[in-house]
């Protein structure tokens, strides 16, 4: 279902090279007026049955990160490009030490953001950094939109018509 749902939103599935240990990766590249050239985004989605920590969803993050910086063409970063990477950590249950750090966890980078979340298949919901950093002011908003629309089951059915 997540396939045919960020197709929706113009992402397209790109091979996993053996080098990058995840489940799924989209990505979309289309000029965007606010964010002053072309917007290079990426969705990269691990499922972890058990035992994912915090480090580990650092470690996840940053690792797709800088795949996406690798894997990515076009003019230089700030000067015409942006990258936005959305790593998404699906678990059964979120553990203390993943909410905690899911709070706390806001990488910085120039003309790139990297703005992990996690779902939580036992409860439904969706994890992510919800205060915005001053340095970050003029984007978060959308990373926060983008990352509901991408990976709430929520959005899902309310854009299928299938609200209840």
């Amino acid at each position: 279902m997540l396939d045919r749902w960020v197709q929706y939103y113009g992402l397209v599935p790109v091979e996993i090279p053996g080098t990058v240990h995840v489940n799924r990766i989209f990505k979309r590249s289309r000029v965007e007026a606010s964010k002053f050239g072309k917007v290079d985004t990426y969705c990269f989605v691990n499922y972890m049955k058990e035992n994912a920590t915090g480090e580990y969803l650092k470690s996840f993050s940053n690792q797709v990160f800088d795949f996406a910086m690798g894997h990515r063409t076009g003019n230089p970063l700030g000067f015409g490009a942006m990258l936005v990477v959305y790593p998404l950590l699906v678990v059964d249950n979120i553990s203390n030490d993943l909410h905690s750090t899911i709070n706390t966890y806001c990488p910085k980078h120039f003309a790139a953001a990297e703005y992990p979340s996690i779902y939580d298949i036992t409860s439904g919901n969706l994890y992510y950094y919800q205060k915005t950093p001053v340095w970050g002011a003029l984007y978060y908003g959308t990373y926060r939109r983008e990352t509901f629309k991408f990976y709430s089951p929520q959005s899902w059915s309310d854009v299928s018509g299938n609200k209840s």
